[in-house]
């Protein structure tokens, strides 16, 4: 068992060391796979053999309109016996005091890709012998190349549009910006032109289209992200005017369709009713803005006490004002009763009484069309006359008609709604004391007539006798003479 164990190491030993042994001969050049555009970068010269070596020559090629040589350092003992030279290609000679196998790194290098290249990449090759330490043989290697993608740090926009215009001022070199568009903008859509097509947008920072626009500011960002991976930050500030109407005031507040019941000013927020047995209650809210809204809480049937209703008017900028109205339903009836009943205008009053409804109302030849009603209620407080009804009635009355009128209750309450009315009719009956005025009057001219006959009757046989006397002393005058 002890013997499987041992070869079984032994296997592995070889297996995990033989490809070191294996390896060929080769100088290889370790560079970065990406470089940026004035980036330094290092590159190591390696030399694998499988004899001990201690000299190597070789010729290092790279292109210098691209990369520009700062350094030059042996490694692992390997001393430099070459001139150091910047121009391609470039000699090289190290040797080292005692041979070395497997792989070695004879130099370091370090460059720096300039910064006006336009290449996209570069080789760099290397190729030359090495001697053996032994029997001082030379060994040729095969040419060796690296290559070296040269990345963009070009990480800037080219145009930045806004709803299809170019923003306000716009420069690549430029990283923030702020834009003021009409409250009727919406949506902000962003059009963004690389300044080189071979850098991208940041996930997630790309740029936005029809992008929702609250009022205010709204923050856009866009991030550029260069080929070499360098991110650069495009900020722009889009600030929506806000138009919107602040009015949140109600123009009229309506109470079971009865516009009077509360004394109803925009500016008055608390309101407090008395209702009778009242079940249900209808609010009709009127925003003086159109544009704002109505939210009215109210409960779905009213209990006998006090009942809130809220009606909140929101505003087309969405700010809140609330109106309170306390309910106080009675659990007693409502007074719908008149108190007094006057019609002016007729040839005779009525006779209003409390309790009754009806009334007849006499006319001669034609009704007065200038009559004129004047119902009082009896409790104000609680209930109103309806005059739109019976007023109406009045003007296009005729004669023999009928007027109603309506008084209700100020809660809108419609079952205890009292209604009376009035109706004209012709008066056919005999005046009596007409006819005897007539015939009284008859008489007292008939009697005024004779004395006024015999009267006159009389002043002519005075006047007469008063004549022949007058003659009778002219006569007894003349005898004389």
């Amino acid at each position: 068992m002890k013997n499987i164990k041992r070869i079984g190491f032994i296997l592995l030993f070889i297996f995990m060391f033989l490809p070191i042994y294996c390896k060929a001969e080769e100088i290889v050049l370790k560079a970065p796979q990406m470089a940026s555009k004035g980036d330094k970068i290092n590159v190591d010269i390696v030399l694998s053999t499988i004899s001990a070596t201690n000299e190597f020559k070789g010729t290092l090629t790279f292109e210098s309109n691209v990369l520009e040589l700062l350094t030059m350092e042996g490694k692992d003992s390997w001393k430099q016996e070459s001139s150091f030279s910047r121009e391609s290609p470039l000699s090289l000679v190290f040797s080292r005091e005692n041979g070395v196998t497997g792989d070695t790194t004879i130099a370091s290098l370090q460059f720096v890709v300039k910064k006006d290249v336009a290449k996209t990449n570069t080789v760099l090759s290397i190729e030359g012998t090495y001697k053996m330490q032994d029997d001082e043989t030379i060994n040729t290697l095969e040419k060796n190349t690296a290559n070296i993608d040269i990345k963009s740090t070009d990480n800037t926009l080219k145009s930045l549009k806004l709803n299809g215009e170019l923003v306000d001022n716009f420069s690549r070199n430029v990283y923030s910006y702020k834009q003021i568009v009409d409250s009727s903008v919406v949506t902000a859509s962003f059009d963004a032109e690389l300044n080189d097509n071979s850098a991208t947008f940041k996930q997630g920072f790309e740029p936005k289209s029809n992008a929702s626009l609250n009022y205010g500011e709204n923050v856009f960002e866009i991030v550029v992200v260069s080929a070499s991976g360098a991110e650069l930050k495009y900020t722009t500030t889009i600030v929506r005017e806000d138009n919107r109407g602040t009015d949140n005031t109600l123009s009229d507040l309506i109470i079971n369709s009865n516009q009077k019941l509360l004394n109803f000013k925009k500016n008055s927020l608390n309101y407090t009713i008395t209702t009778h047995k009242l079940e249900t209650i209808e609010i009709t809210a009127i925003p003086s803005d159109s544009k704002a809204t109505v939210k009215i809480d109210k409960p779905d049937k009213l209990i006998i006490g006090a009942n809130e209703v809220k009606v909140t008017v929101t505003s087309e900028k969405k700010e809140d004002k609330v109106y309170t109205i306390i309910i106080n339903n009675s659990d007693k009836d409502v007074d719908t009763t008149l108190k007094s009943l006057e019609v002016f205008g007729l040839d005779e009053d009525i006779d209003f009484q409390k309790d009754d409804n009806e009334y007849v109302v006499l006319y001669k030849s034609k009704y007065n069309k200038s009559i004129v009603i004047n119902p009082i209620v009896n409790n104000p407080d609680e209930a109103e006359v309806y005059k739109e009804g019976y007023e109406n009635d009045i003007a296009k009355l005729k004669a023999g008609g009928k007027i109603t009128i309506e008084v209700r209750s100020k809660d809108g309450d419609e079952k205890a709604t009292t209604f009376y009315t009035i109706t004209f009719k012709k008066d056919t009956r005999i005046n009596f004391f007409l006819i005897l005025g007539l015939i009284i009057f008859t008489v007292l001219l008939i009697i005024f007539i004779k004395l006024f006959i015999k009267n006159k009757k009389q002043k002519q046989e005075a006047n007469k006798k008063e004549e022949d006397l007058v003659k009778t002393k002219k006569l007894e005058k003349i005898n004389k003479e």
